[in-house]
């Protein structure tokens, strides 16, 4: 989600287990590349593949390069910050063409692994760092933190809406800009609050800080969390207000209480860049994908949610595109 999306200790498998979690699918060559072997693509993962959110994003990706480009694919879960290197450089060592360090918090990690091993590509998912083997790729977040304040902005009675955060990086200063900025945009009476919780994963601290933030008179809470956004979808359930989903369509985890989603593909960025490294256009550099690939924009809606709210999504998006709406 940033330079950088994310960041954190989000897992205490060892390497030991990580690795042993570790899962390949073989696939037919790459049809590209007559008589060439197929490309070999692996992910670390700082969580779980079923997360419904940045993990699964990941996964689904890297089985969308095995379908379409015939490539070979790995993947590590629950990938802690201390394994990092170790995961990365595995990989590398197994003569993977491409690796993927799936979180701005595998900057520094990637950096030593791509200096190490100059015939890898390693790619950074909304990360910043780049090199001669080595590029990160970001989804346009802004965009998808001002979709996703605009439906905050117009759908909050109390003028009060909040977001909760893992923790503070570019990425995730970039999704509450966005959030904050759309709101206001529709709503110049509106106060947005926001916290960190330290954790991405951790159910109970999310749902305390929207338990929190709620008593304050939030009535509409966006978790910018990985499995932890479920605590948050207890408390605004329990309080009966509204939430926003993150990452992926999270619409049927609580259907009466979620209005939509700000969705992040970062498996159409992945995919884009496994196909520029299949293509020998892979180039070391920040890549960043927006509304114009379909790269975010906002999941289903909540029954709820009036047409005027739907229409002046769609003008916000057609004036993002257009860059009538600026970064500040």
């Amino acid at each position: 989600m940033s330079a950088i999306r994310r960041g954190g200790l989000r897992g205490t498998m060892s390497v030991a287990v990580a690795l042993a979690v570790a899962i390949a699918l073989a696939a037919a060559p790459m049809p590209a590349a007559r008589g060439a072997a197929p490309l070999k693509v692996a992910a670390a993962l700082p969580g779980i593949i079923t997360d419904k959110g940045w993990n699964q994003a990941a996964y689904e990706a890297l089985r969308q390069m095995q379908k379409q480009l015939g490539a070979q694919i790995a993947y590590t879960e629950r990938v802690a910050q201390s394994d990092q290197t170790e995961v990365l450089g595995d990989y590398a060592r197994r003569g993977f063409d491409v690796v993927f360090g799936h979180g701005g918090e595998f900057d520094a990690a990637a950096k030593q692994v791509a200096q190490r091993f100059p015939k890898t590509k390693v790619i950074v998912s909304a990360g910043t760092v780049t090199g001669r083997n080595l590029a990160s790729v970001q989804v346009n977040v802004f965009q998808m933190g001002y979709l996703t304040g605009t439906v905050a902005g117009m759908m909050t009675k109390s003028n009060k809406v909040a977001a909760i955060l893992a923790q503070k990086f570019q990425q995730t200063d970039e999704m509450l800009l966005g959030y904050t900025e759309g709101a206001r945009a529709v709503n110049p009476n509106v106060t947005v609050s926001s916290s960190y919780t330290g954790d991405w994963n951790d159910v109970g601290k999310a749902k305390e800080a929207a338990i929190a933030h709620i008593a304050q008179g939030a009535d509409v809470v966006w978790p910018i969390l990985d499995h932890a956004l479920v605590g948050v979808f207890d408390a605004v359930k329990e309080k009966n207000v509204y939430a926003l989903g993150f990452t992926g369509d999270q619409l049927d985890l609580a259907p009466k209480n979620i209005l939509t989603s700000g969705l992040q593909r970062i498996g159409v960025a992945m995919v884009e860049m496994v196909k520029l490294v299949a293509a020998g256009k892979f180039s070391g550099k920040v890549y960043v994908f927006g509304l114009e690939v379909g790269a975010t924009g906002l999941g289903r809606y909540n029954p709820v949610v009036p047409q005027k709210v739907k229409d002046k999504v769609t003008e916000v998006k057609q004036a993002l595109l257009a860059g009538r709406i600026k970064h500040p």
